[in-house]
């Protein structure tokens, strides 16, 4: 087509790159080079530009599109509006690298008269042979994806059998390269944060919230992970002068950049473009969730969520502690026990259990500023609900009296000073035996809804079975007790008082769910005020099964 058949048309230039696979400092580089690259094609043609279309850091293939393309939807929508005579970009595969998008695109711009320039060609969708060369640089840019693709998974899944190290070292890590011939050599730990990964790990197994540890490594000013500047950290800078002299530069920046009504948005992405030190990074609650159950930080090479190779790179933390760690994160996962020990405000809410119901004791303060332990569960069918309620100080010291005693016991002393391998086989013996006895379970309910099996044996055989599971999972549970009860473990009840009164709320609460069961029961008629009552009468505290003195 002539030039001079060009001239005068309204057009518009589209440009995208993909990703810059960690190239900070190259973003907007190459859509820069596309637009500057347009422009002189239109210039040439004797085009009028009169828009650009941008998708910076996004993927045209169907492997990688997750997001929406919001330039290549904002040109599609002009070319339906009618607002362009021809669509200008560097090449096919910057519009699209999926035959789906193609045949969208085409259609809308055979269908408004629109042409296509790229490579410095322009074609006429509505002509069968610009057709035919178009759908064919289609297929072609697809295939070329599809087939860097395989060979990225294949990389992947040879790194993974051989516990070679895929994508970036997590924290915690660095990687080590021959300074010759620049191969890579091993993974090790970080001497900066491998102790903090450690520490990270270490206080969750004991118990601790991770709001609690987040806060620690905050106020001691431990550097935090982060991948990229985000809207939170630029607000945070210019609240928070930083420390260091050689930053102040970037705060007063910030403050001033927002103080002129630009968006933390817009400047948290020039951040990062400009690749500024991520220094108003905090640590997060999450952040400390995800590094404790992290089995990479046992030395593990993990494909797809699949473990491939065990001591692929050396253990940060001790299989014991993670183990610790994992049921942790799991029991707090549970809504009603316990899910969420920074927010607790007192020792046995939901840990200790009504005597009549077994619902969990939950707490209520009086009109007196006292605070009550409670039973909160209504009656049914026409049977007395709100068993039974108690102050809240007796109870605690009657529990933690018992608690104290037995922690000082020579059968626990005995039961806690176990070795870590040991005790971690134990628990993996635990969970393996109720997970067998559930699968065993489940075949028995699928057989029943077969038909091949009555309501009155499939009752039989679970109250034969259940009671089996409800123990496994009850070992398992009483072995995976905070670390930090080893530290608390004494030869008199004094010893162990001491030591319990540097605990955390949350690790109190996590010892006593996981050791005890606590229950709380009517007084009994004739005893209307409990506190003249002993504790022992309506309360009842026992080992969880595992330490259960033998018959």
């Amino acid at each position: 087509m002539a030039s001079q058949d060009l001239e005068g048309l309204r057009g518009g230039i589209y440009a995208r790159k993909s990703n810059y696979h960690g190239k900070k400092y190259n973003r907007g580089r190459s859509v820069k080079e596309q637009l500057d690259n347009g422009h002189a094609d239109a210039d040439e043609l004797k085009i009028k530009v009169v828009e650009e279309y941008v998708d910076d850091g996004q993927s045209a293939s169907r492997h990688g599109a997750k997001d929406e393309r919001d330039g290549f939807e904002r040109l599609m929508s002009d070319i339906e509006a009618k607002n362009l005579d021809i669509v200008i970009a560097w090449a096919a595969t910057r519009l699209q690298r999926d035959l789906t998008v193609y045949t969208r695109l085409r259609d809308a711009c055979a269908k408004h008269s629109v042409l296509w320039c790229y490579g410095g060609k322009v074609y006429d969708l509505s002509n069968k042979d610009d057709r035919f060369r178009t759908g064919l640089d289609a297929l072609l840019g697809e295939r070329e994806v599809d087939e860097l693709r395989d060979n990225v998974l294949r990389a992947m899944r040879a790194n993974a059998v051989g516990g070679r190290p895929h994508g970036p070292s997590p924290y915690g890590y660095r990687r080590v390269y021959d300074p010759d011939t620049g191969a890579f050599v091993r993974v090790e730990p970080d001497p900066d944060e491998a102790p903090i990964v450690r520490e990270i790990c270490v206080r969750v197994a004991a118990g601790q919230s991770y709001k609690a540890i987040a806060q620690r490594l905050n106020e001691r000013g431990v550097p935090a992970p982060a991948l990229m500047w985000g809207a939170g950290m630029v607000k945070r800078l210019a609240r928070e002068k930083p420390d260091n002299l050689e930053h102040e530069s970037l705060w007063r920046e910030t403050q001033e950049r927002l103080e002129g009504g630009e968006r933390a948005e817009a400047i948290a992405k020039d951040f990062h473009a400009r690749g500024e030190p991520m220094i108003a990074a905090v640590w997060r609650p999450d952040a400390i969730k995800t590094f404790a159950g992290d089995v990479r930080y046992i030395g593990a090479r993990t494909y797809h969520g699949e473990v491939t190779a065990d001591n692929a790179w050396p253990a940060l933390v001790r299989k014991a502690t993670f183990t610790r760690c994992q049921a942790i994160i799991k029991d707090r996962g549970k809504l009603g026990r316990n899910s969420r020990p920074g927010k607790a405000r007192y020792w046995l809410t939901s840990i200790m259990v009504c005597g009549e119901c077994n619902s969990p004791i939950q707490s209520q303060k009086t009109a007196s500023g006292k605070v009550n332990y409670v039973c909160k569960q209504p009656g049914r069918d026409g049977e007395r609900g709100y068993h039974t309620s108690a102050q809240m100080t007796p109870v605690d010291r009657y529990v933690r009296d018992w608690l104290f005693g037995w922690l000082s016991s020579p059968r626990f002393v005995e039961a806690y000073t176990r070795g870590d391998e040991k005790l971690v086989r134990q628990i993996e013996e635990a969970q393996a035996e109720a997970k067998l006895l559930r699968e065993r379970l489940d075949g028995f309910y699928l057989q029943a809804a077969k038909g091949g099996l009555s309501p009155e044996g499939l009752g039989a055989i679970e109250a034969e079975i259940q009671p089996h599971i409800t123990a496994a999972d009850e070992r398992a549970r009483t072995l995976r007790a905070p670390s930090v009860v080893r530290d608390i473990v004494g030869v008199t009840p004094e010893e162990v008082a001491a030591a319990w009164g540097k605990l955390e709320l949350p690790q109190q609460r996590m010892i006593a769910e996981a050791l005890l069961d606590v229950r709380l029961s009517r007084v009994g008629r004739g005893m209307n005020r409990k506190e003249a009552v002993p504790a022992e009468r309506y309360v009842s505290v026992k080992p969880r099964k595992l330490f259960a003195p033998a018959a």
